[in-house]
């Protein structure tokens, strides 16, 4: 599991677009806590208080960490799938632009991840659900690159796509399903943000610092 994240934070890293309805609706289906609702740092703190979270690790943002909060929810699930756990993750990772210069880009990696029986039925319905969200999504962001996750140690099938807009290179969004050597089935959605103001705002570009001064462009719940 731990490749998989380190593959899943950094294997796509900037994006002019418009306001994307399909990109927020699906935010707001499958995260409890939206994070483009309101001020960023009431974000992380209703992520961090929400009583239908089980916080496994929290740790605080210092002069030498970065801020992690990992947890399952109790009863929260945005799958169209029973699942047997739902995991949320929210952090704060670096990327290296530049590495003679150590020079560090800091972003927010929020996701999300439903673990189900390992069935060849519920198998197909990962897969059914995994296309459905990416079509969903493709209305906005046409831009899609489906990485197979075979080569990934320990993982016997999957797919990962990044979804973004025309001239990106750093997509906002990730979707991805797979089945581990293991057995264990697994769907996810990953969203990488920054932060500017106290709003979180989709990494990249995803739209301009204009829009994002006029707030109409995100939405309000």
């Amino acid at each position: 599991m731990k490749h998989l994240l380190t593959f899943l934070f950094f294997v796509g890293m900037a994006a002019p677009a418009s306001a994307q309805d399909q990109f927020y609706k699906v935010v707001k289906e499958y995260f409890r806590v939206n994070p483009f609702a309101g001020r960023f740092s009431d974000f992380v703190n209703a992520v961090k208080t929400d009583p239908e979270l089980k916080v496994t690790d929290d740790t605080e943002k210092t002069d030498t960490s970065l801020f992690n909060i990992q947890g399952d929810y109790k009863t929260f699930n945005p799958f169209a799938i029973r699942a047997r756990r739902v995991e949320m993750l929210l952090g704060e990772k670096e990327l290296v632009i530049r590495r003679r210069d150590r020079e560090l880009d800091t972003f927010v990696f929020y996701q999300i991840t439903g673990f189900f029986d390992s069935t060849a039925q519920t198998a197909k319905a990962v897969q059914r659900e995994y296309k459905r969200i990416c079509k969903q999504i493709k209305r906005d962001l046409p831009n899609g690159e489906e990485i197979l996750l075979n080569q990934l140690k320990g993982i016997r099938e999957g797919a990962l796509t990044n979804l973004t807009s025309s001239g990106s290179s750093s997509p906002p969004i990730s979707i991805g399903w797979y089945v581990k050597d293991s057995g264990e089935l697994a769907l996810l959605v990953a969203l990488r943000m920054n932060y500017i103001n106290n709003r979180a705002v989709p990494r990249g570009g995803y739209f301009s610092i204009k829009q994002y001064l006029n707030l109409h462009y995100l939405p309000a719940n």
